[in-house]
């Protein structure tokens, strides 16, 4: 198994993951293989992502993954948007290989540390980062303003 960056070549097939990893949680992933190539390879990139790579070029897994900085902290961090590892690939390190390595690559960039959210129904995905050393903090809620209500945030102000 390699670990190594996305390329351009390699989004259609992480679009297909993103739809795995939506399917698990019952909704719909939006991303295409485009929107990923703009916005990973685009002029002005806005996300990160890292492949596991099997034999013969099969992707095993992804994790994308944004800059982050918090303001409490007073530090650059990584933000983990998704990880995900295709069940005949997990239970052996892929994941936490990702994790390293895209934790390297910020650690590079300045990061301190790495924030992630996970759904709530995700028992498993607890189970694995709580054993790598991940914390929930009592006093964050994660908070999203979907597109009606950020379009009307835009056209009310």
């Amino acid at each position: 198994m390699r670990i190594r960056p996305a390329t351009p070549e390699d989004c259609d097939a992480i679009a297909a993951m993103v739809g795995e990893l939506a399917a698990l949680f019952g909704v719909a992933a939006g991303t295409t293989g485009d929107i990923l190539r703009a916005e990973a390879f685009g002029a002005v990139p806005r996300i990160g992502i890292a492949v596991a790579e099997a034999s013969q070029g099969v992707l095993a897994g992804y994790l994308v993954h944004q800059d982050s900085f918090s303001t409490w902290r007073g530090a650059n961090g990584v933000f983990v948007v998704d990880l995900y590892v295709a069940p005949q690939w997990r239970n052996d390190r892929t994941g936490i290989r990702l994790l390293a390595e895209v934790a390297r690559r910020g650690r590079q960039r300045g990061a301190r540390f790495m924030r992630l959210d996970l759904d709530a129904g995700n028992e498993a995905g607890l189970r694995f980062y709580r054993r790598h050393g991940f914390r929930t903090l009592d006093h964050d809620r994660f908070l999203v303003l979907d597109e009606p209500g950020f379009i009307d945030l835009i056209e009310k102000s």
